[in-house]
């Protein structure tokens, strides 16, 4: 596991005893500053995921009685900001999947995200055992919660898995080895550099199909449970997402008095009469 060989490589040589808060903190700082493997700078969201691996760690040591305290209890986590919510544009998804022409596998993978709102790991995860085609569901199994979930398939999906051959446990196993898909990262920037769409990453696509669901009517509650959403405040943001909710929400205030009717009548006059 990657994340293991980081804390590892920064903790080297140094017994769990001797692994300080003032240590996890200038890991913390050095980790955030150290660019990654493809020369990016590092999300204030992957320092805080190592730091919940290690803090996971120490709960694990303190329970078995190897540490007295969990050190990391007392390092705060960088405060994010995720309020960020990219949605896929109808004009964007099919210059985006134009791009993809090429690459069937990542297409599907695309698909697939935008039509059941599963996180890119959920779907590498994915293995036929989950995949109901009877009661038209999907089991996701390995979730960023840690728990089990149930997101039902519509005709898109169904059609999709549905035609697939089964050559590994995985329904989107790697190409090279057949076991589990690590990575696509590469080819779907790519996709979405030639698309010319700006702004965009993959876990946009669970945006938008959230934002799509909620846009279709599907209320808060509904939404977290095929989202896997612990805290229903996440889930709201997508309830009031798009310009088109905003704008069905004050429209729907048409026609409840007398003055609103009397503004629309005179305005459609108003109109008739023009040349």
């Amino acid at each position: 596991m990657l994340i293991c060989r980081v804390l590892v490589k920064a903790f080297k040589n140094k017994t769990l005893r001797q692994i300080t808060s003032p240590i996890i903190e200038l890991f913390k700082q050095e980790f955030l500053t150290t660019p990654t493997k493809y020369d990016k700078k590092r999300s204030l969201a992957t320092v805080n995921y190592h730091l919940s691996i290690l803090s996971k760690i120490f709960s694990l040591a303190v329970d078995a009685e190897l540490v007295d305290t969990n050190p990391c209890s007392r390092v705060r986590k960088f405060r994010l900001n995720n309020g960020r919510t990219r949605v896929l544009s109808g004009e964007e998804e099919t210059q985006l999947f134009s791009a993809l022409d090429d690459n069937e596998l990542v297409k599907q993978i695309v698909t697939i995200a935008l039509h059941t709102g599963l996180r890119r790991g959920e779907i590498f995860n994915l293995k036929w055992f989950d995949v109901d085609f009877n009661r038209g569901l999907v089991q996701v199994r390995e979730s960023k919660s840690g728990k089990k979930r149930i997101v039902p398939m519509n005709a898109t999906v169904r059609t999709l898995l549905g035609g697939l051959k089964r050559t590994s446990e995985y329904v989107f196993p790697s190409p090279k080895t057949g076991g589990k898909l690590t990575d696509i990262k590469r080819s779907f920037r790519k996709a979405v550099g030639d698309a010319g769409i700006g702004n965009f990453r993959f876990h946009d696509l669970r945006h938008t199909a959230a934002t799509r669901m909620a846009d279709a009517g599907a209320d808060a509650f509904t939404l977290a449970r095929i989202l896997g959403h612990s805290d229903i405040r996440i889930t709201h943001r997508y309830t009031h997402a798009t310009d088109a909710a905003f704008r069905r929400a004050v429209e729907n205030l048409d026609g409840k008095s007398d003055f609103s009717n009397e503004l629309v009548t005179k305005q459609k006059q108003q109109a008739a009469r023009l040349p």
